[in-house]
């Protein structure tokens, strides 16, 4: 599949400089979600996880004309966040638990949880992304991924270059 799911996100004006000059932090993911449990290898140091750029770190500005789109309207919650995936990281598949934003917005349930990725470029050769059994790549920018609650998903950037992606997590009365 070329591209996952196609929204006309392109109508906003976004500049990867823009998102490169993020203060993106690493998360050592494999610490801190039960999911990686298995993958406690010493080769995974440092590969697994991402950078991350979260609230309550200002956002572009472009991310309000993203959360005002109508693709979000159903959701009483949106939080946006960005991702960098540099070359040889990985997040091998793994579900989410959610547990900033069920803390932070007193959400006990999952299963209304919505997760989005975003793509902020077109896609780069050893770029990949993976969502229950399906493999994904060859996607363009404003492509998206989507699924809810408890999906298994992973991405890996086996490429030379950083992967960028925007992730909306929403919450459905």
């Amino acid at each position: 599949m070329d591209c996952i799911k196609h929204y006309d996100f392109n109508k906003i004006d976004w500049s990867l400089d823009e998102i490169e000059k993020l203060d993106f932090k690493f998360v050592p993911t494999y610490k801190i979600n039960p999911s990686f449990d298995s993958y406690h290898h010493s080769r995974y140091e440092g590969v697994i996880g991402n950078d991350v750029y979260f609230l309550p770190n200002p956002m572009p500005s472009f991310v309000d004309e993203i959360l005002s789109l109508s693709i979000f309207d159903k959701y009483q919650i949106k939080t946006p966040g960005f991702h960098r995936l540099q070359p040889g990281m990985i997040l091998p598949l793994h579900k989410d638990p959610y547990q900033s934003f069920k803390k932070r917005h007193v959400i006990f349930d999952t299963d209304n949880i919505h997760r989005y990725i975003i793509f902020m470029q077109d896609h780069l050769p050893g770029h990949y992304i993976q969502v229950e059994n399906e493999m994904y790549m060859h996607y363009t920018k404003g492509c998206y991924v989507k699924w809810k609650g408890n999906t298994s998903h992973a991405a890996f950037n086996l490429g030379t270059e950083n992967r960028y992606t925007l992730q909306i997590t929403c919450y459905e009365n």
